[in-house]
């Protein structure tokens, strides 16, 4: 696995150390907090299959670095050990707690697909309360949507045998010409059945000044179906909706749900390329669903990550590649105090420990810490890091510590 050298590091933290705004990484201040998403790229054992070190130094100094300046984090990709997750607990010290979920994904006693979901967080500002749990969708919800669909579903399994005899047939030639076998082609669900990963919930609460009431709020982690397939894309897309759905009909049953707000912090996987065509399809969405309830207040939702900030020329890119918005923020809200969407052109603009949101920028840290690597071809400039560091770039939202006449806004 390539990786920067030692005196790579010291160039890049020189550079970060010269102008940590300017590459997104957030200032840890008195009067806020800030809160995260990253998916760190297969965060497990703390050595590879070689006995070799999984992450350099550089690599877990920067990790450490930009999680120190968080006061929770939620993080994809933790693989089944835990290896690297309290590795990084000891190394941001005792303020720091973890919460985490089983495996999110895979079957046991299988290798593939075990992943789970944490949130790393500070003792400091924000406390655990009682919730923890995974979402699920209940057994005869699931039994329905297969009998209602079954000829959708009839077709997919036609489809699926037509594709494992191609598979089996490449194979066999394969074989013969002593080439690698190929993987088995994804099992493609016409509608959504369940998660691939189910999401991981855990209450939080901010801890006040001066007597105000404290925010509290239940942070959603979760981790969609990845694919390059069309049909994995449209699979996705019913993961998403099926999540979005769960979360604002909890929303609207305040008197019943644990929390008043619900916070979603995630690596969503949606194409999120043109992303004003996708906030309208989202808010379509919410509008289709508020319609068909009876009773409850709609939700209240916000979605940062798919508007341009004020100080950004472009949409935040968070994946290495930059050409993707991945990883998403959303706030479903009842606390007025919490940013509705009409902040998100303001933030960052109204005060050093008011709303803003941003993306620590790595990749252009790294590029222009070594031009060189940046003017490597496309399959070779990430080496030196999407595998140290990760794929994906952290994102993050700042929220004012309640305090007593903290303004309230209006939701929309």
């Amino acid at each position: 696995m390539a990786e920067f050298s030692p005196a790579q590091w010291t160039t890049i933290n020189n550079n970060l150390d010269a102008d940590p705004d300017g590459y997104g990484l957030p200032r840890r201040r008195t009067r806020s907090v800030v809160l995260a998403s990253w998916n760190i790229r297969k965060f497990g054992g703390l050595t590879d299959s070689k006995n070799q070190p999984s992450r350099s130094d550089g690599a877990w100094r920067l990790i450490e670095r930009f999680c120190r300046t968080c006061d929770l984090v939620a993080i994809q990709e933790v693989m089944d050990s835990l290896e690297s997750l309290r590795h990084l607990r000891d190394r941001l010290g005792s303020d720091y707690r973890v919460v985490v979920s089983d495996i999110a994904g895979g079957v046991p006693g299988r290798s593939g697909g075990r992943e789970r979901l944490a949130f790393v967080y500070n003792i400091r500002r924000i406390e655990h309360t009682e919730l923890a749990s995974d979402i699920t969708f209940e057994r005869s919800a699931i039994f329905a949507e297969l009998y209602d669909h079954r000829e959708q579903f009839f077709t997919a399994f036609g489809t699926r045998t037509a594709d494992l005899d191609e598979w089996n047939m490449k194979n066999a030639a394969r074989k013969a010409q002593g080439k690698r076998k190929l993987a088995k082609p994804p099992f493609v669900l016409p509608r959504f059945v369940q998660f691939i990963r189910s999401p991981h919930t855990a209450s939080f609460s901010i801890t006040p000044r001066a007597g105000a009431d404290p925010c509290e709020f239940s942070a959603v982690n979760a981790h969609l179906l990845y694919g390059h397939r069309s049909k994995q894309k449209h699979e996705r897309e019913l993961e998403f909706k099926a999540l979005l759905a769960w979360l604002l009909d909890r929303a609207r049953e305040k008197d019943r749900n644990y929390a008043p707000n619900l916070m979603l912090f995630g690596d969503l996987n949606l194409d999120f390329k043109k992303t004003d065509i996708r906030r309208k399809a989202i808010e379509q969405f919410i509008v289709d669903i508020n319609s068909k309830q009876l009773k409850g207040v709609p939700a209240k939702t916000n979605f940062p990550f798919l508007d341009q900030h004020p100080g950004q020329a472009d949409v935040f890119r968070t994946n290495a590649r930059r050409d993707q918005t991945y990883d998403q923020i959303g706030l479903f809200a009842t606390d007025r105090r919490l940013p509705p969407p009409a902040l998100n052109p303001l933030a960052g603009t109204l005060g050093a420990n008011d709303y803003d949101y941003g993306m620590f920028d790595f990749v252009r840290l790294f590029f222009d810490s070594h031009p060189a690597i940046a003017a490597l071809p496309a399959r070779d400039r990430y080496d030196a890091f999407e595998y140290d560091v990760s794929d994906h770039m952290p994102i993050w939202i700042r929220l004012p510590i309640p305090h007593p006449g903290q303004t309230e806004h209006v939701w929309s």
